[in-house]
């Protein structure tokens, strides 16, 4: 007896010695239902990074709100379930059907679109909509695929396949959410993917699942992971400290590797899978805890190894109990286990843990990898053969495409940066603009890096220094701000981390950064890590210029942490040379961080060329002057003012400063 063409060569035909059925055919809807976890996968990973800076808002009021408002939000994915299941099943046992995924993508959908054509108060509430939306849809879909014989590997292939297309997605837009990136571009991306998601449930609206994996709650922390790490391109590269395009590729390309390798007959091997459960969370924590090219090798591992832990802990061997009030809080476990991580991690820059905030990351891939445990083989009958049709391998291989056309397009585009335009002005001037960015996160609910690259642009900045600079943080929607601002800007860039690796100041240049330092300040009475960042920059006349960006402890109650981390700082810096001091003190006029820069010799722009009046934050109603550029060493400030743009928290502000 021959086996089909397309077959898999592993599955042995029925013999004598071995009664039992031959080889069955290919099932020709795999690559559908893959298909629609991918890009199911792909709208969660954006609504739930969306959510980042639309729980910003909250902030306003206090931590509390945050945690509270963010809770809510993800367990009332469970109360979305329910009636979705209640509105468009006919079966009583709570079992995802084509008809119930269809709906909740098309609800996901029209509230994704929503939350993009409104803003302020109303894209808070629909940004939140979605999230929760987001995570109904991952749960019914993901259910839809595992519920069936030999789904487990499905469902796992479709959430590795979405999580390098939405890393490629955001190398394509300079790692921008469609959201964010507004304007026409992102409005059609946004379509786009909406519409293909709802084509593709629409295509599966007639499949049915025979059962719920026991062990759905896994997906909560895995997209956690997801989001935070393996499929956040701005991670791999901050924390291996190589260009965005090396790190995201190699994010993108190991996706499609994991794919391949989840379509091998016998990548489900007892050591394969006991390797990936103890891999998992040691990759992922030398992602966290290193940095370099080892960090980007755990990373891939960690992407890998997820596979594996997922097709093992979304089979459907023994089915989980029926009824839709157990799926609702299956789903409500989901939205649970996601935002526990997220919170935990996060808050923590506010109110300490204790230990690293990267061990809450580590502790969930942990509990994930147990997900995966299973003691007994998952073969299900004599011949070792999986208890489902033979996969369409090449049909599924080709669902990697669109990943790798996404990461060509991200890029093209980064060839075509320009250098920064030349400026008209005295050759003995030169500018300094500084500004603390608020992770691109503005208190009308928007992360417009496009409104902050023109507004810096239109100073004709020599030198820029950044407080708050976002490198793949969830707070900040997962944007690599400091890549996006030099390539846009056409400007030489370096990076201190502060709080951790995705989060701290910068410095971009009009020529080359030289004698770069990171300064790691006190962390005192915290609650954050801080960090300085220094180097030359060519000044009037090519004379050598030290700029620095700093920001310092922001509790009002911080002032001597304050006042030690300006001496751990004046101790690292030269005391010779012209210089400039730039950045966030959390101080004010005659406080005590003020007298202290001033007996070291610092000038205050705003107050030597006659601003003494400015106010810098809050930028929607300035209160307070603690922004600050300074210097000493020759450097005089002929003009100082400060900009009316509150694309941030802070208000920036721009100096022309002179030597001698």
């Amino acid at each position: 007896m021959s086996v089909p063409e397309a077959a898999p060569p592993s599955v042995p035909p029925a013999s004598a010695s071995s009664p039992g059925p031959g080889p069955l055919p290919p099932d020709a809807g795999t690559a559908t239902r893959v298909a629609l976890v991918a890009l199911v996968t792909v709208l969660a990973v954006d609504a739930v990074r969306a959510a980042g800076p639309v729980l910003d808002r909250a902030f306003a009021v206090s931590t509390v709100a945050v945690a509270g408002a963010a809770l809510l939000t993800f367990l009332g994915a469970g109360l979305l379930a329910a009636l979705l299941l209640v509105g468009t099943g006919r079966r009583a046992d709570g079992t995802a059907s084509g008809r119930t995924a269809l709906a909740a993508v098309v609800a996901l959908g029209a509230a994704r679109l929503v939350t993009q054509a409104v803003h302020d108060e109303a894209r808070f509430v629909a940004g939140l909509v979605t999230a929760s939306l987001a995570v109904t849809a991952l749960v019914l879909a993901t259910t839809l695929v595992a519920g069936r014989a030999g789904g487990g590997r499905q469902a796992a292939l479709g959430i590795t396949l979405g999580t390098g297309l939405a890393a490629a997605l955001q190398l394509a837009l300079g790692t921008w959410d469609p959201l964010w990136r507004g304007g026409v571009l992102g409005t059609v991306v946004a379509v786009a993917l909406v519409l293909l998601a709802v084509g593709v449930a629409a295509v599966a609206r007639g499949e049915t699942a025979s059962g719920r994996p026991r062990r759905t709650w896994v997906l909560g922390p895995a997209l956690a992971l997801v989001v935070m790490v393996l499929g956040n391109p701005a991670f791999a590269a901050s924390q291996s400290e190589l260009p965005l395009l090396a790190a995201g590729t190699a994010t993108v390309l190991a996706s499609a590797l994991t794919a391949w390798l989840l379509l091998v007959p016998r990548i489900m091997a007892r050591p394969v899978r006991w390797a990936s459960v103890g891999l998992l969370p040691v990759a992922t924590a030398v992602a966290f805890l290193t940095t370099g090219v080892v960090a980007l090798v755990a990373v891939l591992v960690a992407e890998v190894a997820l596979g594996v832990v997922l097709t093992v802990a979304l089979k459907t061997r023994r089915p989980a109990p029926p009824g839709i009030g157990r799926t609702a809080l299956a789903t409500a476990a989901v939205g649970l286990g996601l935002v526990v991580v997220l919170l935990v991690y996060l808050l923590d820059y506010d109110v300490p843990l204790g230990v690293d905030n990267a061990w809450v990351v580590v502790l969930a891939s942990a509990v994930l990898a147990a997900g995966g445990l299973r003691f007994r083989s998952p073969a299900a009958d004599a011949t070792g053969r999986e208890p489902a049709p033979p996969l369409r391998a090449n049909a599924l291989r080709f669902l990697v495409l669109p990943s790798v056309a996404l990461l060509l397009v991200g890029w093209a585009s980064a060839a075509l940066a320009a250098p920064a335009p030349a400026v008209d002005r005295d050759p003995k001037a030169f500018v300094v603009l500084d500004w603390n960015l608020h992770y691109g996160v503005a208190a009308h609910t928007a992360v417009d890096l496009e409104q902050i690259a023109r507004t810096i642009e239109a100073q004709g900045p020599d030198v820029v220094a950044l407080q708050e600079v976002s490198r793949g943080w969830v707070l900040g929607g997962g944007a690599d701000m400091l890549t996006w601002l030099g390539h846009r800007l056409g400007m030489q860039v370096a990076f201190a981390p502060a709080a951790d690796q995705q989060f701290g100041n910068a410095l971009l240049s009009r020529t080359e950064l030289t004698d770069v330092e990171v300064v790691p300040l006190p962390y005192g009475a915290g609650p954050q890590e801080r960090s300085a960042l220094t180097a030359l920059v060519a000044g009037p006349g090519g004379e050598a210029v030290r700029v620095t960006s700093v920001h310092l402890q922001h509790r009002d109650d911080n002032a001597a942490t304050r006042l030690d981390q300006l001496a751990a700082l004046e101790a690292a810096l030269p005391a010779d040379g012209p210089s400039v001091l730039a950045g966030d003190l959390n101080a004010g006029p005659g406080s005590a961080e003020l007298d202290a820069l001033g007996a070291a010799g610092w000038a205050s722009a705003m107050d030597t060329a006659g601003a003494q009046d400015v106010l810098t934050h809050p930028s929607n109603d300035p209160e307070v002057r603690i922004d600050w550029v300074l210097g000493r060493g020759g450097i005089t400030f002929a003009d100082a003012r400060v900009l009316a743009d509150d694309s941030s928290d802070h208000l920036a502000l721009v100096t022309e400063a002179r030597l001698g």
